[in-house]
């Protein structure tokens, strides 16, 4: 984690030490649940090794939303910043490993951290453009172009 936060930008040693302490480190195996829709979204997760799925239920159907891949951040981000309730499922496709953050200890360090606050907003603006990105496939792509648009990533 601390290498691929260092390529986003200058992080520093003491700036990872902070967010390290904060952090629950985690395992999780194949088809478990780690966001549920029902509350507010209050943690967010480093996927370290694994592949998840972000999925809503309508009309009794699942209707993939997003999937995450190891070596960056997940959550329903939407749900983290508003304090509402969730409407994302997230699942574990595979076995997972994981450092889960709470919102309220990654808040309390971005008022310590200009570094910290920094990679708060580099995970918000890749949030939203992933959402750009992804509604641009949506209008813009049949559906084999979006399949191997996905097996790209």
């Amino acid at each position: 984690m601390k290498e691929l936060i260092q390529s986003q930008l200058e992080f520093s040693d003491k700036s990872y030490e902070l967010l390290i302490s904060i952090a629950s480190e985690k395992e999780m195996g194949k088809n478990q649940l780690l966001f549920y829709p029902d509350k507010p979204t209050t943690k967010i997760i480093f996927l370290k090794k694994g592949l998840l799925r972000g999925y809503k239920i309508i009309d009794g159907k699942e209707h993939t939303h997003h999937f995450y891949l190891a070596g960056w951040f997940a959550t329903d981000f939407q749900s983290f910043l508003t304090e509402k309730q969730g409407q994302i499922y997230i699942s574990t496709l595979e076995n997972a490993s994981y450092f889960e953050f709470q919102k309220s200890d990654l808040l309390n360090l971005y008022r310590k951290s200009h570094q910290l606050e920094a990679l708060g907003r580099i995970i918000a603006e890749k949030a939203y453009l992933a959402t750009v990105e992804k509604l641009a496939t949506m209008q813009l792509h049949n559906l084999t172009e979006k399949y191997q648009l996905l097996m790209k990533s």
